[in-house]
């Protein structure tokens, strides 16, 4: 039987989409090796976060504890700030590599 999805499963998975992101950048900072496909894969994975979000105005918060709705609540402050500094650094990438000066 299908469940719905409430607002701290979104919250938990938005949450680790983010930190793979995070991961990825990371990773891409310690190789220090940039490829023409790069530009693809970050562009990628700002569209999956924002379709991801368009799914917060559907989830469940009716049947969450006012524990786990505080919980939440700290939750999506985290999370915004977050996706603002990822969405910055991604941003900044992204004007790097799509530059027509740049070598790449």
């Amino acid at each position: 039987m299908a469940r719905l999805l409430t607002l701290k499963d979104w919250l938990l998975t938005f949450s680790a989409v983010q930190e793979s992101d995070l991961r990825f950048v990371g990773n891409l900072c310690q190789k220090r090796e940039l490829s023409p496909d790069l530009s693809r894969e970050l562009r990628r994975r700002l569209l999956f976060r924002r379709k991801l979000s368009s799914f917060f105005r559907s989830a469940s918060w009716h049947t969450l504890s006012e524990e786990e709705l505080r919980w939440c609540e700290k939750k999506m402050e985290e999370i915004l700030e977050k996706e603002k500094r990822l969405q910055e650094l991604l941003d900044r990438l992204l004007a790097l590599l799509e530059d027509p000066s740049n070598p790449l």
